[in-house]
């Protein structure tokens, strides 16, 4: 029995950590193919970010373009990616560059009678992040020592602890293959309306040739929204995985809050202004805490992100910390008190919220999920309540000092 039950832990530990394997390799896929679309639309000079490779090649694989290598000119035929890249079908292969000297993932595409290529460097963090994790198997293992322990134990005693075993296991795996098919149905169906929208809008550029120059400019702006649309979808995954799954990997240091702060709010000065609303940042200068700066920056950008989408015009945001909490806040229309609870849930996005661009919703209801997480990373909570005076205030544990 010992045995049958312990084969069947590591086979279900084997098929779990399979399956997370594919899924996180579907969000890497995702996020280079998008990368491979913008550059289609806009060119291989678009901002990518630092890490991302591109490579702009003829149909016979002769390099055309190379943001890492600009003078070179060679065949590139014979690569993996290169070779498996058909017309509307992306290839994907990982492997060691001979021109770089290091390993990168790499996704190819073509695009009329180009391919356009485009790859990241496959280091620790991204290894780790495509690695499955190895907690079913250490579940599996100590299940099989529990089991050997129990069988020494009187048979009816040994049977029923056995019987309560396999039924809390069970429950577990059940619990856990819910919560992940629950993941993969709500990114699936948040993937889904930007994709189709985008979709709409470049088929009409591309059918509608005479279609004129307002309207044609129109629907380019529109698909672009889109493609920021899921590459906000793509980050804020990505950061909710890291956090949950790789708490270790996350650089911590000494940081000085009200310096972060500032660089959110001048990310944002221009939006914020857009919309007549003011910002005080009360913060003072030598407020410090050892943190992840990209985790604290998560933090006050998804707060002022959500502020300039929802608070409404003329609203006034309001920034103040002291040793040990943070409290920020918005004069805004705030949310409705029934909902107060639910605002930090995965996806969750309130009926009848609704963005700034074209009156469209364009939150991935993941947002508030991240400051959540991020907080939590640094060992505080975060609470929420409707100010008297109108608004949305949030108060957050931290450790400054």
């Amino acid at each position: 029995m010992a045995v049958v039950v312990g084969v069947f832990a590591l086979a279900a530990a084997v098929y779990q950590m399979h399956s997370e394997k594919n899924y996180k390799e579907l969000i890497l896929k995702t996020r280079l193919e998008g990368y491979a679309d913008r550059i289609a639309i806009f060119g291989p000079e678009v901002a990518l970010g630092e890490d991302v490779r591109v490579t702009m090649l003829s149909s016979d694989g002769i390099v055309l373009y190379d943001s890492e290598e600009p003078e070179l000119s060679s065949n590139h035929s014979n690569r993996p990616e290169i070779l498996q890249c058909h017309e509307g079908q992306p290839s994907w292969a990982i492997r060691h560059s001979e021109t770089e000297g290091r390993d990168y993932c790499y996704l190819a595409k073509k695009d009329g009678d180009r391919i356009i290529r485009v790859a990241v460097p496959y280091e620790v963090d991204l290894k780790h992040f495509l690695r499955s994790d190895t907690i079913y198997i250490v579940v599996g293992v100590l299940l099989l020592l529990l089991l050997l322990g129990l069988i020494g134990h009187s048979m009816l005693r040994g049977y029923r602890s056995l019987e309560k075993a396999l039924h809390a296991v069970e429950s577990e795996r059940r619990n856990s293959q819910r919560l992940k098919r629950d993941m993969t149905h709500n990114i699936a169906h948040e993937l889904r309306t930007p994709v189709s929208s985008l979709r709409g809008y470049l088929e009409a550029l591309t059918d509608f040739e005479d279609m004129d120059e307002d309207r044609r400019k129109l629907f380019t702006q529109r698909a672009y929204l889109q493609t920021l649309r899921l590459s906000d979808l793509l980050r804020d995954i990505g950061l909710v995985t890291k956090i949950e799954e790789s708490p270790e990997m996350i650089k911590v240091e000494e940081l000085y809050l009200k310096e972060i702060v500032d660089s959110v709010l001048d990310e944002f000065a221009e939006k914020l202004s857009s919309r007549s609303m003011s910002v005080e940042n009360s913060i003072p200068e030598s407020l410090r805490m050892t943190g992840s700066p990209s985790l604290v920056y998560a933090i006050f950008r998804n707060l002022v992100e959500n502020s300039y989408k929802y608070a409404g015009d003329g609203a006034a945001i309001h920034i103040e910390a002291m040793p040990g909490k943070c409290i920020y806040y918005d004069t805004g229309i705030g949310v409705p008190p029934e909902m107060l609870d639910k605002i930090f849930e995965r996806f969750y996005r309130i009926p009848g919220m609704v963005g700034t661009d074209w009156n469209e919703d364009t939150g991935s209801g993941l947002g508030l999920s991240v400051v959540r997480n991020a907080v939590s990373f640094h060992g505080g909570t975060i609470t929420a309540r409707l100010r008297e005076e109108g608004g949305l205030e949030f108060e957050m544990s931290l450790k400054l000092y």
